[in-house]
């Protein structure tokens, strides 16, 4: 469907919906835009993995994902929201529902979906799945910091709330043991230049982001694309995992010099690079 500004403020209404500013929540209204970040993960997917989609809000984004991706995974954590997608995937007039599970402890909803009438295969994940003859869907209510990803190799995406930024890179980055390959993620941009952050300006989150990976900013994302417009301007940031092992003291000892800083070896940590406190920890 066509979107921009106007259509998402009278579907928002209609649900009699307005954004929740304590959850960040905006909604990505460009078409240009969505077809950037389209690319952008292209630009790294890996044929054969998931993407996982974080707040799929009104399914501007995951519309565009399921045309171009075979297996989908979308976490929604806002209840009204979380509705609306079912209503727009799941409970799809031309697909036929097979199965219908509920467990509403978790907050999951399953339903089996098929186009034409291939074997049912039960999934014992309580999940919500669209498949069609592009691929699937899932739609997983719960909180992205809750969420815990399957043992498939993974590609992380969305439109991210700014004020959850921290929590998740660190789970994602630093916290879980299956980590995604890569992230591409429309986001605040002066937040993607913390991240990319160099001496003299070199912060925790930013040693943090590039001992994960490589990052880069695609394409710049005016307050215009999107749906309340934020008064700062955004990006699409591409980060691809890169491999490097830190020491095991790497942390402990980063983490030693931020807090009492000036110390003997470093007098100001920001001036202070990943290499350097690499080096820094295998001496220490």
């Amino acid at each position: 469907m066509k979107i921009n500004q106007s259509i998402c403020q009278a579907e928002l209404t209609e649900h009699n919906l307005i954004p929740r500013k304590y959850y960040g929540q905006v909604f990505t209204t460009d078409e240009t835009v969505i077809q950037k970040l389209i690319d952008t993960i292209k630009s790294i997917y890996k044929s054969g993995t998931k993407i996982v989609e974080i707040g799929s809000g009104l399914g501007y984004i995951t519309e565009r994902l399921i045309e171009h991706f075979e297996d989908v995974e979308c976490v929604e954590f806002d209840d009204e929201l979380f509705a609306i997608l079912n209503k727009k995937f799941v409970l799809n007039k031309n697909m036929a529902c097979l199965k219908e599970k509920s467990d509403k402890s978790n907050k999951f909803f399953e339903h089996n979906f098929i186009s034409e009438s291939p074997k049912i295969k039960n999934d014992k994940k309580p999940l919500n799945t669209k498949i069609n003859n592009k691929g699937k869907l899932r739609l997983i209510h719960e909180d992205i910091l809750n969420y815990q990803p399957s043992t498939d190799n993974y590609l992380l995406v969305g439109n991210i709330p700014f004020h959850i930024s921290g929590k998740l890179y660190r789970k994602f980055m630093s916290d879980i043991d299956h980590k995604p390959y890569g992230m591409v993620f429309i986001t605040d941009k002066q937040y993607a230049k913390t991240l990319m952050g160099q001496p003299p300006r070199c912060y925790r989150v930013s040693l943090q982001a590039q001992s994960y990976g490589d990052i880069e900013i695609a394409a710049d994302v005016p307050p215009s694309s999107v749906y309340p417009e934020p008064k700062v301007m955004s990006c699409i940031m591409k980060i691809v995992r890169n491999g490097i092992k830190l020491p095991k003291n790497f942390w402990s000892v980063v983490n030693h010099h931020f807090e009492n800083f000036p110390t003997k070896e470093v007098e100001s940590p920001k001036t202070v690079g990943l290499k350097g406190w690499i080096e820094l920890a295998k001496n220490s």
